[in-house]
């Protein structure tokens, strides 16, 4: 990973807005200082101490909230302030539970939660590297809130560097289910091509090998309830259907909206998402396994309720039914 993306992805008028230096103290809305303190609870829960570690966790938060959320006006129903804390709150310690981590592995992991999705409407400017263009920003982002907090701490750095761009996530149409997923699966042997002998050295063997976590995490939504796990799958459907301009009004967003919450769930828990990490898979394999069955069910009686003859009316038509249907199955 050459690139040092910090000149290839500038700051925008948000980072500006919220510098590190500025964080959450100064902010009289409570909704930001609600998130201040969530974050930073969140942290201590998972044992991290370095009071720029908090810092960093709690300005990337904020600065979510007023790109994708509510404190803003590009509000984003899943890559959201809500998304963070998310990992950050449930998802991180239940995976600490699993597996005894050093402090270096904790605060890279929290980091990681708070800043892997900074940057959300990002189009290619650089290489041919796998990283994503989204990831790519929000790396280059999170590179520069440690600059800010004095964080020169190389083994952090490169931890965050692989977990980002191990969180690169492909859901293409390639049949190549394998070529899919988080790029976290494929990191490795992309290192093997373009930096051989990069097992030898500990640190970068250590980082790909919490990348695989960080994935894990990322996609732990498969992990929660079920209803919890359906909520979240209507919230990447109407963002889907935002970010293409479609109104969840139209019939147009009623047939993108039933192919997400069918065929691409489906595809979703029985191809693309692939435990990478052996922690992952104990945390959160078990809940998963129990999901699996119940999105086939869904997916099946939401097909019934707008069999091809019958196509919904609008995309709150299927998003109504599939919340209806989601909360009775077993």
């Amino acid at each position: 990973m050459p690139i040092d993306y910090r000149l290839v992805y500038t700051a925008d008028a948000i980072e500006q807005a919220v510098p590190l230096s500025t964080g959450l103290r100064d902010t009289n809305d409570p909704r930001a200082l609600a998130y201040a303190e969530r974050t930073s609870r969140a942290c201590a829960s998972a044992g991290i101490e370095r009071p720029a570690v908090i810092d960093i966790a709690r300005a990337a938060v904020l600065r979510m909230a007023m790109r994708y959320g509510p404190l803003g006006n590009d509000a984003h129903a899943y890559h959201n302030q809500d998304h963070l804390l998310e990992l950050l709150e449930d998802k991180l310690p239940a995976l600490l539970a699993t597996a005894s981590l050093p402090a270096a592995e904790r605060e890279a992991l929290a980091l990681f939660c708070a800043c892997h999705d900074l940057r959300q409407r990002e189009t290619r400017r650089h290489d041919d590297e796998p990283i994503g263009a989204n990831e790519a920003a929000s790396l280059a982002e999170t590179e520069r809130l440690l600059d800010a907090a004095g964080l020169d701490d190389a083994p952090l750095r490169t931890m965050l560097r692989f977990a980002i761009v191990g969180s690169t996530f492909a859901a293409g149409n390639d049949e190549n289910v394998q070529a899919q997923g988080a790029f976290a699966h494929r990191l490795g042997a992309w290192m093997d091509l373009t930096r051989p002998g990069w097992r030898d050295d500990p640190t970068a063997a250590e980082a790909e090998h919490l990348a695989r976590m960080a994935a894990d995490i990322d996609t732990s939504n498969v992990a929660s309830s079920y209803v919890d796990f359906a909520e979240s799958a209507v919230a990447l459907a109407t963002e889907i259907q935002y970010r293409a301009g479609r109104s969840l009004d139209s019939a147009e967003a009623g047939v993108g909206c039933l192919g997400f919450l069918v065929d691409g769930q489906e595809r979703y828990v029985f191809g693309l998402q692939r435990f990478a990490s052996r922690e992952g898979r104990a945390a959160f394999g078990a809940q998963r396994d129990a999901n699996a069955a119940r999105v086939r069910d869904a997916g099946r009686r939401l097909r019934e309720r707008f069999p091809a003859d019958a196509p919904p009316a609008s995309g709150h038509a299927v998003i109504a039914a599939f919340r209806e249907i989601a909360t009775s199955v077993r």
